[in-house]
């Protein structure tokens, strides 16, 4: 199949191309995951993928293309599981209870992605040597997890409290829990999730419906 135009002059990678792509970016995640940042070479991935070196290097530019690549796809793919969770909830509460249990969830059965991402995170490194997903690339998530709370005040669902420290505290609860389900793979996610859902929500709800 070959590639076409689109509208604005550039070429669209054709059927067999984005399936080549994406069965890179998913070999550099299992290899990441399966030898850590340091041993998952374009060699490596390449032998993982049952391909030549050389095919790698005709769909991305360099090793950090392509991880860049396995990071959005992990994001992304994330995003569409917990997404529409959230959204179908009717209230701020509802929804936060609804954030909480769905991170878990996808955590604890995407625990391949969750390995490379934590290697990556403490490996991927800019040429001045800074790490690439650092605190900068937390910001958009804590922007996000306060615009729920701060609806929820407005709403009169949460108490008032300071949305910058909830929002980070709710978002370390749930950072810590890729290494915990690796090292605990028989770890009840369910309860781990109801456990961490009435923590918050006694933390975040009016002292009046606390004592209703």
């Amino acid at each position: 199949m070959r590639t076409k135009n689109t509208p604005d002059g550039q070429k669209r990678p054709s059927f067999i191309e984005t399936a080549r792509r994406t069965q890179l970016i998913e070999c550099t995640i299992e290899t990441i995951a399966t030898l850590g940042y340091a041993q998952a070479s374009l060699a490596q991935i390449a032998k993982r993928a049952d391909i030549s070196k050389s095919i790698i290097t005709y769909y991305f530019s360099s090793k950090e293309e392509l991880i860049e690549q396995a990071v959005k796809e992990i994001y992304t793919d994330a995003a569409r599981f917990i997404g529409p969770r959230i959204a179908e909830q009717p209230t701020a509460r509802l929804r936060l209870q609804a954030y909480i249990q769905s991170h878990v969830e996808y955590i604890s059965t995407h625990l391949t992605q969750m390995m490379a991402i934590m290697e990556i995170a403490i490996n991927f490194r800019t040429e001045e040597g800074k790490l690439r997903y650092g605190v900068a690339t937390e910001k958009p998530v804590l922007t996000a997890l306060e615009t729920l709370l701060r609806k929820g005040q407005h709403a009169s669902d949460f108490r008032d409290f300071d949305l910058h420290v909830m929002a980070v505290t709710i978002r370390r609860a749930i950072d810590a829990l890729p290494p915990l389900f690796i090292a605990n793979p028989t770890l009840d996610a369910n309860r781990y999730a109801q456990e961490l859902v009435t923590l918050f929500d006694q933390a975040t709800r009016k002292v009046t419906d606390l004592q209703s």
